[in-house]
């Protein structure tokens, strides 16, 4: 298991546009996918449970990953959040 703590850079935060293209690109892997924002958690492969988390520009989340690919699952997701745009 491995976790990461970023800052959310998209100016709309994770809205629907952006957290769907987020959850499609969770789903691109087997490991479990967990964001972490203010105590609570959610998939990072639910749509709904990241809309509920309420993330917006500036806010600090930790991403964890966990099974057989959590390195490159890691890093794409990652990279892909951090390169949001809306």
């Amino acid at each position: 298991m491995i976790c990461e703590t970023i800052t959310i850079r998209n100016t709309t935060g994770l809205h629907t546009r952006p957290a769907k293209r987020v959850v499609d690109e969770a789903k691109k892997f087997e490991s479990d996918i967990i964001v972490r924002y203010r105590e609570k958690e959610a998939s990072l492969k639910s749509l709904l449970k990241i809309l509920k988390l309420g993330i917006s520009y500036g806010h600090e989340i930790e991403i964890q990953c966990e099974g057989s690919d959590e390195i490159l699952a890691m890093e794409k997701i990652k990279s892909f959040i951090l390169n949001l745009e809306e």
